[in-house]
């Protein structure tokens, strides 16, 4: 992590008054749970915050203490001293009609992912983290805040930990990891709420998907890689919402012998998807241990971690699953 970025970013908030808060499209646990554990800090110092995401945020995520607050639209005329992003390594992450400078301020992003374009002002990226949530604390830090922090910044920052580290089974989870998350439970969250939200509590509808989608399972390169394919249709026999595949990808990763698990899905296209228009196919990517799935996620336009990644393609599915299969054999030293 930059020290001057770090600094900049304090800077900007002890000048400021007035803050946007953002993350990226179809949020995730560590984008929402950063965006409302940073929104708290900032209340904490007496500031205004102002959230907001285009889309809606996950029902699995409604739990969270500050989500009422969130917003998917800007008010005519609000301007802000600077807006902060979190999550977010990429402006395609972003919707395509965002506000202009004149009304977001200098943009800060706050990240950890290893592949990204710094299209901020500042840029706030720790690579080590495992999750964002891990940021916003180090930003909390310099900020002078001091711990424990309050429940309603320590429940959406745990749940985004737990989130982005597998339930901290993830490599990237480590002994300063559980620290943290000690820390955070300190703040009276309960663990086992935030466990059964976002690992439990499955609708009917999204068991109908899964089942689906492990018999429609293939394999490529000998078992190595595992691919999963969820068409429209089969999101509505289910009579599930494009939101209900997010996560099925890890059932890939657990065929004995998969090192790469991919999970393609249609998704309603919209005009304002994403800066480079509509986004036909969604990829989940997941490693089992070895292969860096992230480099798979650039080679798509797409990026993440490691561990754990994902692009959005404007192709069909027949098309995107090739390019994903050629892109997965090549990170396993595969030739076409």
């Amino acid at each position: 992590m930059s020290n001057l970025a770090l600094a900049e970013a304090v800077r900007l908030v002890k000048q400021g008054q007035r803050f946007l808060l953002t993350c990226h499209v179809l949020p995730d646990a560590d984008a929402v749970g950063s965006m409302l554990g940073l929104a708290e800090i900032l209340r904490s110092l007496g500031k205004e915050v102002y959230l907001y995401n285009r889309d809606p945020i996950p029902p699995q995520l409604h739990f969270l203490p500050g989500v009422d607050a969130v917003r998917n639209s800007i008010p005519t005329g609000m301007h802000f001293d600077a807006t902060f992003i979190t999550d977010t390594a990429a402006r395609s992450l972003l919707p395509r009609r965002f506000p202009s400078h004149a009304v977001t301020g200098p943009v800060v992003i706050i990240d950890h992912h290893v592949a990204h374009d710094d299209f901020g002002d500042v840029v706030v990226r720790d690579v080590s983290a495992c999750a964002t949530a891990v940021v916003v604390l180090d930003v909390a830090a310099a900020l002078g805040v001091r711990r424990p922090l309050s429940l309603a910044a320590g429940a959406p920052l745990y749940t985004a930990l737990v989130a982005d580290t597998g339930g901290f089974r993830y490599p990237g989870t480590t002994a300063q990891t559980l620290r943290i998350a000690a820390d955070l439970l300190d703040t009276g969250v309960d663990a086992w709420t935030v466990a059964s939200n976002i690992f439990e509590g499955w609708s009917m509808a999204r068991l109908r998907l899964l089942g689906s989608a492990i018999n429609a399972m293939e394999t490529e390169y000998a078992g190595r890689v595992a691919v999963v394919t969820v068409p429209l249709a089969m999101l509505d026999k289910a009579g599930a919402t494009d939101d209900a595949a997010e996560g099925l990808v890890e059932y890939g990763r657990m065929l004995k012998g998969v090192e790469i698990s991919a999970m393609l899905w249609e998704r309603r296209p919209r005009t304002d998807e994403t800066i480079e228009g509509l986004t036909l196919t969604r990829v989940s990517l997941r490693s089992a241990g070895r292969a860096d799935v992230s480099k798979v996620a650039v080679a798509l336009g797409g990026g993440g971690h490691r561990a754990a990644a994902g692009a959005t393609m404007n192709l069909d599915l027949r098309s995107a699953r090739e390019l994903v299969v050629l892109e997965a054999g090549r990170e396993l030293g595969i030739d076409p």
